[in-house]
């Protein structure tokens, strides 16, 4: 049998400037992206086109493939990465996590929290499948209006309502833990040390970096990282130069953010900001 090469991974992120609240990220034969482990700011749902993966979500690790989506609350870490050789397709929907608490408020005052909280980590629903599928048609056709794009984003959100269940977080960190992450959320951008984070923890280091695995899924460090490339994605999304960004984020240089950004998110920031990705 002759041989077959593999068809060129492709990559596209799609927005509309009218709809600052929705992203979505299209991919095809994408297995030689590979994602480590990191969090969002919003919620992400991901539509299995084809291929087989594995997914972790937290402390979850589940098999995944064509007809599954799957659900990641904000904040949850996770990572994504294809097991097989067939092409790895997926459509991959960023919703912004308070328009959806406008339109899941069961999900989110069910928690106590202002955003909604799913129990699910994936979902065997058509429907659901079907509408994120739709919803990144519609935003993928330049034929296609705003109206048409709000609607199959409101249906999306009809079905979410209806399928998935609410839950209230089973491990939420100590307070103590609590205080060093939104610290370092604040100063992301400095070079902060290990004897300031167990001032504010007030606690020794060996504690502190055994605790964060247990409550976080990752080191302190680790967690940072995470913190700064979220920055810095929602900072390339509205067009800021790269240099700039990988300075004010707390990157040595723009060199520092392009390999942490790849090996994150499976994807360079200057595709990311619309250019066309190199096979």
């Amino acid at each position: 049998m002759p041989y077959k090469p593999p068809p060129h991974p492709a990559s596209r992120f799609l927005r509309d400037p009218r709809l600052p609240w929705l992203e979505i990220r299209r991919v095809r034969a994408g297995n030689a992206f590979n994602h480590g482990m990191h969090s969002h700011d919003c919620h992400s749902f991901g539509a299995i086109v084809s291929g087989h993966s594995e997914y972790r979500n937290g402390r979850h690790c589940t098999d995944v493939s064509r007809g599954d989506t799957v659900i990641i609350n904000a904040e949850d870490r996770h990572a994504c990465n294809s097991v097989s050789t067939s092409p790895w397709s997926y459509d991959m929907i960023y919703l912004d996590s308070h328009w959806l608490a406008q339109r899941c408020p069961a999900a989110a005052g069910d928690t106590g929290l202002d955003v909604p909280m799913f129990s699910a980590t994936t979902s065997r629903n058509p429907r659901l499948h079907q509408a994120l599928m739709a919803l990144a048609d519609a935003l993928d056709s330049s034929a296609v209006t705003r109206l048409e794009r709000e609607s199959h984003a409101e249906a999306l959100a009809g079905i979410l309502r209806e399928t998935l269940h609410p839950h209230q977080p089973a491990d939420v960190p100590p307070e103590r833990l609590a205080r060093v992450m939104e610290f370092m959320a604040a100063e992301r951008q400095r070079d902060i040390g290990l004897e300031e984070l167990c001032r504010i923890a007030d606690c020794g280091a060996t504690s502190l970096i055994a605790a964060f695995p247990r409550h976080y899924g990752v080191t302190p460090h680790a967690a940072l990282v995470d913190l700064r490339i979220r920055q810095a994605r929602q900072r390339l999304r509205h067009g800021e130069a790269i240099a700039e960004v990988a300075l004010d984020c707390g990157f040595s240089d723009q060199a520092h953010l392009q390999r942490t950004f790849k090996r994150l998110l499976a994807t360079r920031p200057a595709h990311y900001q619309g250019r066309r990705l190199r096979p």
